[in-house]
């Protein structure tokens, strides 16, 4: 099955998930799902669960939750955004001309004037709008106004099953636009009636060139049709009074079965109105007629979901965000640990092996360092250039003639004492001075130096430093 929208009204549409409606019924859900390919929408689906109140039950809420559980097992909800709605006996709507002006501005100017329309406390109802046309500077608007608690009712059986509504619409609504769509409803600027029929309900809708002028409901008693006739007929007259410039137009029948219509028909017969008669296969379910409402991608839709479900779920989306967010930096902190601790592993494992090889090489060190002070032991063992007979040779050309050496005592790479007798103090500084020049000393000193007076002879003492005095144990 398969309905053609405009396409220019699919422009803000999400297609990458279809629409799922759940329809209330008088006992059971009933499940439709789309998907906007294009300008066409298709069918998926359509299927029911049973709602049944077992008798003498208080409380419905159970049955309810039982229900949507069952429609939850049908169908992904991640594959498709909830709608629902309410019955139009449990709304009241009404058709309000505000100066025309944007839809936030509007808000605020409903906002004001709310509590003169409703006669219940503000915070038992829920309001929404739906801007309709401009007529003459003015904005004809469609409010709807619902208990909350009966909101609340099926919005918490949907949500007990892990179904979230994006949008509660109203029932009878979303059949007069699903209607409209399908052009089985005249498009004059007459005064025509819709009549949407049910085994307990009716629901009236008013309208003019596919806008709605007024919405009720009735509730069937067991008058029947006298009674239906006489307050469609005070519907037809309240109309004209409010609209004095449109004539009066003909009655348009919903029937859901064959039954329906019959009593459809007899109505009619004495109504004085032109009639006209959809059931079977003309008449959009309630929940086909939510999926086309809101596949018609309209900005300002009529929605009464409670702002409290809103926030619940803004939290709820919040708090998800946040455990998200810690558990990926959980993951982070845990992957840049696990990097740390594996670098740190590596690091360590490195300088096992530097200190290993460190550990190798200490010994081969201590090896070489006795291997060095061997080799330089070995190589001033055989320098004979700072030897006892090479300093002696040393001495002996650089002794003055007539000087005469006494005493020599050789310290290997240390010293050289020199005792020696000179006619004059003159030739012992002389024998003193040809020493400091000699490239094997690096000092010498005369600690002593006496003139004796019987024989007139200088016996005096040097001391000469080796140029390898301390040079043993050092590097060459």
């Amino acid at each position: 099955m398969k309905a053609s929208l405009n396409p220019r009204k699919l422009a803000n549409l999400g297609q990458s998930r279809g629409w799922a409606a759940v329809a209330f019924g008088p006992a059971n859900l009933d499940l439709t799902t789309v998907r906007v390919e294009g300008a066409e929408v298709s069918v998926l689906q359509q299927s029911s669960a049973n709602a049944v109140l077992p008798e003498g039950a208080p409380d419905a809420a159970p049955q309810w939750q039982n229900a949507a559980q069952s429609i939850r097992q049908q169908f992904d909800p991640r594959e498709h955004r909830i709608v629902t709605s309410v019955n139009c006996g449990d709304v009241l709507c009404q058709i309000l001309r505000l100066p025309a002006t944007e839809p936030n501005e509007l808000k605020q100017m409903l906002d004001l004037q709310i509590d003169s329309i409703t006669p219940l406390p503000l915070e038992e109802v829920v309001y929404s709008f739906e801007p309709l046309d401009i007529i003459e500077g003015q904005t004809r608007v469609l409010v709807a106004i619902a208990r909350k608690a009966t909101v609340n009712e099926r919005v918490e059986a949907l949500e007990s099953a892990g179904l979230q509504p994006e949008i509660v619409s109203v029932d009878a609504l979303a059949m007069f636009h699903a209607l409209t769509k399908r052009r089985l409803l005249v498009d004059d600027d007459k005064l025509n009636l819709l009549v949407i029929l049910s085994d307990a309900s009716v629901d009236m809708i008013v309208y003019s060139q596919g806008a709605p002028l007024a919405v009720r409901a009735i509730v069937l008693g067991t008058e029947g049709e006298p009674a239906l006739r006489e307050e469609l007929q005070r519907t037809l007259v309240a109309a004209g009074a409010g609209h004095p410039d449109r004539v009066m137009g003909g009655v348009t029948f919903l029937a859901q079965s064959e039954a329906m219509r019959a009593f459809a028909e007899n109505v009619a017969r004495e109504l004085h109105a032109p009639s006209t008669f959809l059931t079977n296969g003309a008449v959009p379910s309630a929940g086909l007629s939510l999926c086309l409402l809101c596949a018609e991608g309209k900005s300002a839709p009529l929605n009464l979901l409670p702002d409290e479900w809103r926030q619940k779920r803004r939290t709820a989306a919040l708090r998800q965000r946040i455990i998200r967010g810690a558990i990926a930096a959980g993951v982070v902190y845990a992957l840049a640990l696990a990097v740390f601790l594996t670098f740190l592993g590596f690091r360590k494992a490195h300088l096992h092996r530097v200190e290993n090889e460190i550990s190798h090489l200490q010994g081969e060190y201590r090896d070489t360092r006795e291997l060095q002070s061997t080799l330089v032991a070995l190589r001033k063992q055989l320098d004979t250039s700072s030897s006892a007979l090479e300093v002696m040779r040393e001495v002996a050309t650089r002794l003055p003639d007539n000087v005469k050496l006494n005493y020599f005592q050789f310290k290997k790479d240390q010293t050289v004492a020199l005792k020696a007798q000179a006619p004059s103090a003159a030739l012992a500084l002389d024998f003193q001075s040809r020493l400091e020049k000699s490239p094997l000393f690096s000092k010498v000193v005369s600690p002593t130096m006496r003139t004796e007076p019987a024989t007139g002879l200088t016996k005096f003492d040097v001391t000469c430093t080796l140029k390898s005095a301390g040079g043993a144990g050092t590097n060459p």
